[in-house]
Parts: C-alpha cells; structure tokens; sequence
C-alpha cells in the first residue's frame, strides 16, 4: 500500500486548470509545491523560471506551499540579508498562512533567524548543505523538522538508515535527481544554477563521454525501487523545476512515482545523468550498490552491467 500525502513536487508555470486537475488525480498524495520565494534578493539556487502564474497560483492553490531560498551560497553575510529576506517570507507567509507550509534553506544562520522570528513554519534542511552523516546532525537537531539528506548518500542505505536513527525530525528524500555522488564538478554546477545562465551546461559531460558507466553511480531512484528505502524516508521530493516544465510529462513522472511504476532512467525527469540512459534496472543490481562500498575506482560492477547493457544493444541493432 502507498502511503499518502508524502509528495514534494515542483511549481512548474502553469494556469489554475492544471493545479485543478493535478488535485483531483493526486491530491491525497501530494503534501506540498514547492517554489522559490517570490521576489526575494535571495536566489533559490536554481535558474529563474517562468512566473506568469505565480501570483494566481499562490491566491488559490488547493496544495500547501514550500518556499525555496537554498543557493549554494550568499553574496553577502548571512546577517546582512537575513533581515530583508525574513521581512519579505513575513509578508507572504501571514498574507497566505492557510497555505505556507514550509521553507527550505541552505544556511544553518538564516534558519535560527527564520526560526526565531517565524516558529509556525516548518524548517527544511535542504540538499545543498550536504549533510551526510550523523556528526554532522548536532549542528542542526534543535532548528530543522525535515533533513533532505546530501545526494552522495542516496545510494548508501547503510549512511542513510544512521541519519535516520540519529536525526530528530524527518528525513525527506529526492528521488529523481540525478548528479554524481562524488562529482568533482558540484560546486561550480551549483555556482553556475544559481546565476544567470537559463540551463547551465553539464560540467560532468566529459566525464560521461569518457566513462558513461558513471551514469549507474548517479543519486537517482527509480520509482520501482522505492520499496527499497521504506522505513527510511518519511516524505519524498519529485525535483524537475527544469526538466518537468511539460506539463505532460510532468504528471506522467508524478504517476509513475507515486503508484510505483516501473521506469527506466532516461524517463524519470532527471538532469544529464540519467538523461541518456535507457537501460532497466533491475532489483538485484540496485539492491547491490545499495550496499556496495562505493570504491567505484577500483569496483567493477557498474562498468560490467554498463558493458553487458552494451552488448544488448549492439545484438539488438544486428
């Protein structure tokens, strides 16, 4: 059985019809759209996105509302913008409080404050602050309901369950995004989301090029092996601000992960990672490098199954 009203989902820029009807089809199962805080001097970290609807949207969305102010990072001191940003989340928040649910943050300083200043909303640890082991919780146990765990650890079960057991609210998890878990590149990919550019170019597609076995090492979920982590997430994220902007093909992903359809990578919305990979995945693979030991420089399990993926095709094409 699927539990319900779990589901982070992405605003993409679409009138009220289709918010309509995405509640109609899966409203019990969405908990909240999440969006970047409008007009805010904040980035959210990603690439501004159409905005036709927004202020419709936030009038009379029939969700619960996420607010995005998660850069990788600030252009100023925390404590010199904080008190704009926390008068501009104010506004909206007690303006549309039967709606604002929650805002996810990158800075551990900018969350005291909010929650000092807002203790009604909810506090969302966001991926970008990379927390990846217990250690680390001590720092942010006492100011965050929701931890979005560091993608480095979407495939270790092991490192995740530890977060679990240890972390005093809940665990929300991406499942879709697709980035290298060790990739050398993050930082200036994040740096580069965070700007101007409308779709940053992937800093990983050489290394892709060079060695696509990478591709299976990504931290992306298939809707099919979600199974895998219960008991371990208590809410998940449907990313794709960017490669969901198809309405379609948006609600065709959504479907797919909430009644566990079975997808193969190249169809689940993810970044460049899983973009070109058409392979299936199957249970016992997946369950493998779950539990692998991630020495991916010296492992040859994903290499093998990519080359074994291959030879399939070139079968196929003879």
């Amino acid at each position: 059985m699927n539990e319900k009203s779990i589901w982070s989902v992405p605003y993409i820029d679409q009138p009220m019809q289709f918010w309509e009807k995405l509640n109609e089809n899966f409203g019990d199962y969405i908990d909240e759209v999440y969006l970047p805080l409008p007009l805010s001097e904040v980035s959210s970290g990603r690439p501004e996105q159409p905005d036709r609807f927004v202020t419709e949207f936030l009038e009379k969305t029939p969700f619960k509302i996420s607010f995005l102010i998660n850069p990788v990072f600030f252009e100023k001191p925390v404590d010199e913008i904080s008190g704009s940003v926390i008068n501009r989340l104010k506004e909206v928040f007690y303006r549309n409080h039967d709606h604002v649910q929650s805002v996810t943050v990158s800075n551990l300083m900018l969350g005291e404050h909010i929650k000092k200043q807002i203790p009604e909303i909810q506090l969302n640890a966001s991926v970008v602050m990379d927390i990846f082991k217990p250690a680390q919780l001590c720092y942010i146990n006492d100011v965050f309901d929701v931890l979005v765990p560091s993608s480095r650890i979407t495939r270790d079960i092991v490192s995740l369950q530890n977060l679990k057991n240890n972390f005093n609210g809940q665990i929300k998890l991406i499942v879709n995004e697709g980035c290298l878990p060790h990739c050398v590149f993050r930082v200036q990919h994040f740096y580069e989301m965070a700007g101007e550019t409308a779709y940053p170019k992937s800093l990983c597609t050489s290394i892709l090029d060079k060695d696509p076995w990478l591709r299976l090492t990504g931290s992306w979920i298939l809707p099919q092996h979600i199974k895998m982590y219960d008991g371990i997430y208590d809410k998940l994220k449907l990313s794709g601000r960017v490669t969901l902007q198809d309405p379609d093909h948006y609600t065709d992903v959504l479907a797919a992960y909430i009644f566990r359809k079975p997808r193969r990578p190249h169809k689940i919305g993810g970044g460049p990672v899983c973009a070109r990979l058409s392979m299936h995945i199957d249970d016992d693979f997946f369950n493998t490098i779950l539990r692998c030991d991630k020495n991916c420089n010296v492992c040859t399990i994903c290499r093998e199954k990519y080359e074994i993926h291959l030879n399939h095709l070139s079968y196929s094409k003879d």
